[in-house]
């Protein structure tokens, strides 16, 4: 997996059970040891098996390129059942040109 600065950026991640059972979700982007981009599941597209998470080309921009990313999903069913995924490294491309298309 990897990103490309200033261009969309989807991802589809498998859940321990069905996305629907968890009562909260989140994803969450890291570079530099600091987050970048915090997504909850009203930001997320739910499907039947399969959680897919969506970048626009001004959420790609805050990535420097030739630095890795990581990316991780928690998800929240009860006290004792919130998985953790691991943590996944992204590498971040550069784009030759950063403008944000309409």
């Amino acid at each position: 997996m990897a990103i490309r600065r200033a261009c969309s950026y989807q991802a589809n991640i498998k859940t321990p059970e069905a996305p629907s059972v968890y009562s909260a979700i989140l994803v969450t982007f890291q570079q530099n040891q600091t987050n970048l981009i915090n997504l909850d599941e009203t930001q997320l597209v739910i499907g039947d098996e399969l959680i897919t998470v969506q970048l626009d080309q001004e959420q790609t921009k805050r990535f420097q390129a030739g630095v890795p990313a990581f990316l991780q999903i928690r998800a929240y069913k009860s006290q004792y059942e919130a998985p953790g995924s691991k943590v996944w490294t992204l590498e971040v491309y550069p784009a030759l040109n950063d403008e944000v298309l309409p």
